[in-house]
């Protein structure tokens, strides 16, 4: 089925473009584009290791937030953008006092800066603008093809140590790492060409992704298909007709995946020596067995276990209080010593943004932080479920859902938040499925 048929008559929409404002044409979008663009072409990670460019990204968000308050002067409250705009200003608090007082440039804010795409909706108020489905899927099909296509470029080329670094160094030393979490492009782009029923499209993504699992294996990646394609397909039938059975069976395992992904963490601090075993085994089978890479989980494992003993040494409740590290000193343990070889001071990065919350803000921030996540999907599902949507609002309602489901996937084995440029598409696509909820819908 071709972008036109699903989203319909091109003459139908000329007549209603004039009604309203197009959210293509506004300027958070078009920023968004260009972050991504801009990340798909920086293969060195030149702007997503510039704080500069970070800070400078978030603070042209807060200034489109300002402009659209004096443009509307009108505030919707909406749980979860208002929940993560939250986590922003109370990270960035905390940054703030600990910088004046004790000099500490340490903070989780980075985390919570590309989300401010998201909780940006809440200043656009219902039925103000309209959202041109036919226009935006168009582009974010270009956008996370070409997404794939440089992710391939880029697990040809660094291996090869053309841009600085071994490959044994690049492991360790975020190389790899960055072009790990690029790979959501190939999820986004193989599961909107299902969406769309562009079936050509879909094998050649397909065979791009499949060769970047052979030059890079992968087994976040793989895991994060195997948890997205299926719900995509089941999404592909509410998209030609409205039926509840595809929407109640995919919300249904997106649940279930959230449940997993938030449990996994509290698991491995109460029991740790039976689910590291067993995720072991699990990972240990599919990046050596299935895909033929190498697993390094017993590294990431050590980090976590390191990791844990912060929350024992602070509150269970509240962690921290956001002044502990999203590193630990893995260099200090007897059996990782030679981890000064790799970096001067013994630190490593804490896998896992999920683990992250749970030791800087404790049990209460993660209950927050992980229902954030349960009402993004709440409340895009419950869209879906009604009849009158329809042809494009769908489709960018079910890659909303994928984005989210990705992300919790890459977030629960990588510091995946931290990095805005690759996050920042995924925030792009919540806001745009936030607007489709609350206003008028082209095609």
């Amino acid at each position: 089925m071709t972008l036109s048929g699903t989203f319909g008559s091109l003459r139908q929409q000329g007549r209603s473009k004039s009604a309203t404002a197009l959210f293509s044409n506004l300027g958070i979008y078009r920023l968004c584009i260009f972050v991504a663009v801009l990340d798909f072409l920086d293969i060195t990670d030149f702007f997503e290791a510039n704080t500069l460019t970070k800070y400078l990204y978030g603070a042209i968000i807060i200034g489109f937030m300002a402009v659209y308050f004096l443009r509307w002067k009108t505030i919707e409250l909406r749980a979860a953008p208002v929940m993560f705009l939250l986590f922003f200003v109370v990270t960035g608090v905390a940054f703030m006092l600990r910088f004046v007082i004790y000099d500490e440039r340490n903070s989780y804010i980075s985390a919570f800066i590309s989300p401010l795409v998201f909780s940006l909706s809440i200043f656009i108020p219902a039925n103000t603008i309209a959202v041109d489905a036919r226009k935006i899927a168009k582009t974010l099909t270009i956008l996370f093809s070409v997404g794939t296509a440089f992710y391939l470029v880029e697990a040809i080329v660094k291996p090869l140590g053309l841009l600085g670094g071994g490959a044994y160094n690049g492991l360790y030393n975020g190389s790899y790492e960055v072009q790990l979490l690029k790979s959501m492009n190939c999820v986004l782009a193989l599961c909107l060409s299902i969406l769309l029923g562009q079936k050509k499209l879909g094998l050649a993504i397909g065979a791009a992704t499949a060769a970047t699992i052979i030059l890079r294996p992968t087994s976040t990646l793989v895991l994060a298909l195997i948890c997205c394609v299926p719900i995509a397909i089941m999404l592909r039938h509410r998209v030609e007709k409205y039926t509840p059975v595809a929407v109640i069976i995919s919300r249904a395992i997106a649940m279930s995946i959230l449940f997993l992904v938030v449990s996994i963490p509290l698991l491995l601090y109460f029991y740790f020596d039976d689910i590291a075993a067993f995720i072991t085994d699990i990972e240990g089978y599919l990046k050596s067995d299935v895909i033929g890479g190498r697993s390094n989980m017993a590294f990431r494992l050590a980090i976590l276990k390191f990791a844990f003993t912060g929350i024992d040494n602070t509150s269970f409740l509240y962690g921290s209080a956001l002044s502990g590290s999203q590193t630990v000193s893995l260099g200090q343990l007897r059996a990782w010593q030679w981890w000064f070889n790799l970096d001067p001071n013994g630190e490593a990065p804490i896998h896992s943004d999920f683990v992250i919350v749970f030791i800087l803000m404790g049990i209460l921030g993660y209950i927050v932080f992980s229902g954030a996540f349960y009402l993004v999907l709440r409340n895009r599902f419950g869209a879906l479920a009604q009849p009158g949507v329809q042809g494009g609002g769908v489709v960018l309602l079910a890659i909303s859902i994928v984005a989210c489901l990705a992300l919790l996937i890459y977030s629960s084995g990588q510091p995946y938040l931290a990095y805005y440029s690759h996050t920042n598409i995924v925030w792009m696509l919540l806001l745009i499925s936030e607007l489709v909820r609350k206003s008028k819908v082209l095609g």
